[in-house]
């Protein structure tokens, strides 16, 4: 096992075991589970030079032996698009730790010898290789032995890292985001949280808009989100837009200035835009600004058999379908059906025959703190918003009122 600490700045010899220079920074192929080291850089008195890891006779504790005489040693360095440099791409650099779902510092870099080749095989990012690297070592062995306690090594297995930055080769800056595409939304959204705004954008640009509207969701800073969005331009953020529940899409054009919220809107489809419009007309403090209206409204006379294909058709692009809301042919609530009612119905059975007439709703001007007292006393899930006439307007989701909770 090796330290990339320990290796940086190893006196270098030649064949002939003359001291030649020093070790300044090792190459390593991209792409790989375990990157293998391709070369070793060597600082010579005659300039930066790449020694091939097959011209290595040998790396100790203390010294690199090379198979080559002090005359081949010659200044010469090139480095290519799939490969990259421990030292300077990444050590002390922000990595991912992918099986975590978290933003790491480097701290030292751990290699082993396979089959007569070094690989990478972990990064470390503890306390116990920061110290180890700033020389306190020793430190470390006399506190674990005065509490009989090992401190622990957070070594993290290459085959879980994705290094980020701008200092990263670009061949590997493509190769992470798609890496990182695949985690979970809030997974994404906590790493995102650790990003600069450069890093971040890359992030959003690798992702396709339904994972980019799903990780915005999930960020609770509502201007780390606008800023993500403007920083995206005004099509692409349209088409993220597009793809979130319309109360998400509304709360963050809320806090946009007025001409970029005008632009990003006019950019959306007209379906879309209409119903993010519709949300953004009402105060975010009240039942209005904290609805969605995306929801499933059915009519009394329809049979079980019908709302059971409506939900077919239609479940999969709305928000919930918990319950489903009953209005007259004026829009009026006229009830509310539960999933378990519908289930259990008989298929030619009327909606009006299984329906709850009786219901609990808020007006759109109502404040949210009383919405959110009535979701708690009831343990609803979602609760219907209606208008001064008794008009469905839409619906608020128990999470949204959670959201409002932490803010």
């Amino acid at each position: 096992m090796f330290y990339l600490s320990n290796i940086l700045g190893m006196r270098v010899l030649d064949r002939k075991q003359a001291v030649v220079g020093s070790i300044a920074d090792l190459e390593v192929a991209t792409g790989e589970k375990f990157p293998a080291v391709m070369a070793v850089l060597v600082t010579t008195r005659r300039g930066l030079t790449r020694v091939a890891w097959h011209n290595v006779r040998g790396l100790g504790i203390t010294e690199c032996t090379l198979k080559l005489a002090d005359a081949e040693l010659q200044p010469n360095f090139k480095l290519e698009d799939t490969s990259m440099l421990l030292l300077n791409h990444v050590l002390d650099k922000q990595i991912v730790d992918i099986h975590g779902a978290k933003v790491v510092r480097v701290n030292d870099i751990e290699l082993a010898e396979s089959h007569g080749q070094l690989r990478v095989i972990a990064a470390d990012a503890g306390f116990r290789s920061f110290m180890r690297r700033a020389g306190f070592a020793w430190l470390i062995r006399v506190v674990e032995r005065r509490r009989h306690h090992k401190i622990g090594e957070n070594s993290i297995p290459w085959s879980f890292v994705k290094p980020l930055g701008r200092d990263v080769r670009s061949v590997q800056v493509r190769a992470t985001w798609k890496e990182l595409s695949k985690l979970h939304p809030s997974d994404l959204a906590d790493i995102v949280d650790d990003l600069d705004f450069n890093e971040r954008e890359a992030l959003f640009k690798a992702l396709n808009d339904e994972q980019a509207a799903d990780t915005l969701a999930e960020l609770e800073d509502d201007k780390v989100k606008v800023t993500i969005l403007e920083r995206l331009g005004v099509a692409r953020a349209a088409d993220i837009l597009e793809e979130m529940d319309p109360d998400d899409a509304a709360d963050i054009l809320q806090d946009t200035r007025a001409e970029t919220q005008e632009a990003m809107l006019q950019e959306m489809e007209p379906e879309e835009r209409e119903d993010v419009r519709e949300l953004l007309a009402y105060d975010e403090n009240t039942a209005g600004g904290l609805m969605t209206n995306d929801y499933l409204e059915i009519r009394q006379e329809m049979s079980a058999a019908q709302v059971i294909e409506l939900l077919r058709r239609e479940a999969p692009d709305t928000e919930t379908i918990y319950y489903l809301y009953v209005t007259d042919d004026d829009g009026h609530l006229a009830g509310i059906l539960s999933l378990r009612a519908l289930i259990v119905a008989q298929p030619c059975t009327i909606v009006a025959d299984i329906m709850q007439k009786r219901t609990v709703s808020v007006f759109v001007d109502d404040p949210k703190g009383k919405v959110a007292e009535i979701i708690g006393k009831y343990s609803y899930l979602a609760l219907p918003v209606v208008d001064p006439e008794g008009v469905l307007q839409g619906i608020v989701t128990v999470d949204d009122v959670l959201d409002q909770a932490m803010d």
